[in-house]
């Protein structure tokens, strides 16, 4: 006979995701049991965003190495390693393992289970020999990548951005099919570290940020000898003896063919539940939207016990997806969030960084009454200057009463710089208030003290408050 479980907060999916909502519950004072379903959730292997940074960090040493010159510094080429970067990657990733062990969440109060995950009923989930009914339960489950329609993709080998981090050669000549931010990341990455990239975005790149913070980021990839095809789609892939063929549809109705050693398929994820057997709990996926099952935002699905975070609620993000799943865990363990999720910057973590918060209008000449758009370049900043990384911008759309409506960064810290922001408009801060951050100078945030300068200036004084200010002065003559 099977063993019943009646946790108050069960999660099923162990990678990074689940395990972050699992803790944050526990600090919640919840009881909670995290289901392991006995292996690595796909693109959520708790480690995999340090073995990014890892990677991203030695690609950032080999430009640094490269730009001595212009830095006063001797040239030098840096002899690239892909077996050494990836052991450093490795070990680094060995370092933190413990952090997310069992044995250490057990040790935190959380109840560990593992096996093959099932649902048996709408409000039961078999995990080997044991049947979980908990009062609530989460889907924080991994996502596996979304192939597109290319003939011959399923012949040949090809790489997604888990796999790629446990490549240990020089690829000659990486394609790119997809044009996501990860994508991006990655192809800089590889573009650094001695191969050539060419990304095809099966589509335009970057759609729906800042045309013109896009474009700089664009600039400033294709100098460091990425190539991106942007309106592009792979028509065919064609397996040869050496290496790949492929033939690409440009945007204006011509082709081009590419001679490739590897490609890598960045074109989206798609939540990994198939296995759970979803129609035993009744739970439905959104009409037109395969994978994605949330009906509300606080990740309410079909089943009124069963909520949904990550992919399958249409979150990609790491920082999306913690930040709402933290504030399902809340309403869920304290019966209403603890505020409401803040706005969450959409970040491209290459360099420069892109981020952007809210969207601008399409047309800038038709701001509503008392908005305005302020900007400031980096090539103002003094810090950017005497890292030799000025190129790049910050521009805010704000409202009458100055607060945040929208912004967009691409520059050096442009990623930390649209937290704040991000922060400002969650809370109803005024674009003026950042005039008062006290910050060292020089910095690379000053750039957010002369927006809320440039704001402070562009603020009227009521002809009371200057007849006040004149009645002051002439009392203490």
């Amino acid at each position: 006979m099977a063993e019943i479980s009646r946790p108050e907060l069960c999660i099923v999916g162990a990678g990074a995701l689940g395990i972050a909502l699992a803790q944050h519950a526990r600090r919640l004072g919840a009881g909670v049991m995290l289901v392991d379903r006995g292996f690595s959730e796909p693109g959520e292997d708790p480690l995999r965003a340090v073995r990014v940074a890892s990677l991203s960090a030695s690609a950032s040493a080999a430009v640094a190495m490269r730009a001595g010159p212009a830095l006063g510094l001797g040239a030098g080429d840096p002899k690239i390693s892909m077996k050494a970067v990836q052991e450093r990657a490795r070990q680094v990733v060995a370092a933190q393992a413990p952090l997310v062990s069992h044995e250490r969440l057990r040790a935190l109060g959380i109840e560990v289970v593992s096996g093959q995950a099932q649902f048996i009923d709408p409000t039961g989930l078999k995990v080997g020999d044991q049947v979980i009914r908990p009062q609530a339960m989460v889907l924080a489950v991994g996502a596996n990548p979304i192939l597109p329609e290319v003939p011959g993709l399923e012949d040949i080998e090809y790489f997604t951005p888990h796999s790629i981090l446990d490549n240990v050669r020089k690829l000659t000549h990486l394609l790119v099919i997809g044009g996501d931010p990860e994508g991006l990341a990655l192809a800089q990455a590889y573009a650094r570290l001695g191969s050539g990239v060419t990304v095809v975005p099966q589509g335009w790149a970057l759609s729906g940020y800042d045309v013109e913070a896009a474009s700089i980021l664009m600039q400033a990839l294709s100098d460091e000898g990425v190539r991106i095809v942007d309106g592009g789609k792979v028509r065919v892939l064609q397996p040869r003896s050496q290496g790949i063929g492929a033939v690409v549809d440009l945007a204006d109705g011509g082709e081009m063919a590419l001679d490739l050693s590897h490609v890598m398929v960045c074109h989206g994820h798609m939540a990994n539940l198939g296995s759970l057997k979803l129609e035993a709990a009744r739970l439905r996926p959104l009409r037109g939207q395969v994978g994605r099952y949330a009906i509300g935002a606080l990740g309410q699905t079909s089943n009124g016990k069963v909520r949904v975070v990550g992919a399958a609620a249409g979150l990609d993000r790491w920082h999306h997806t913690v930040s709402h799943g933290r504030s399902v865990v809340d309403a869920l363990v304290l019966g209403v969030p603890a505020h409401r999720p803040a706005a969450q910057p959409q970040l491209v973590l290459t360099e420069p960084a892109l981020a952007q918060i809210g969207r601008f209008p399409a047309d800038p000449g038709k701001l509503a009454a008392g908005h305005g758009i302020y900007r400031t370049s980096f090539a103002e900043n003094g810090m950017a200057q005497a890292l030799g990384k000025a190129a790049g911008l910050i521009k805010v759309l704000a409202d009458a009463k100055g607060r945040v409506v929208a912004a967009s960064l691409v520059g050096p810290g442009a990623a930390e710089m649209a937290a704040v922001l991000a922060l400002a408009m969650d809370r109803d801060v005024p674009l003026e208030a950042l005039a008062d951050l006290p910050i060292p100078d020089p910095s690379l945030i000053s750039s957010l003290v002369d927006l809320g300068e440039t704001r402070l200036a562009g603020r009227t004084v009521s002809n009371w408050a200057k007849r006040r200010g004149a009645l002051r002065r002439l009392l203490r003559l």
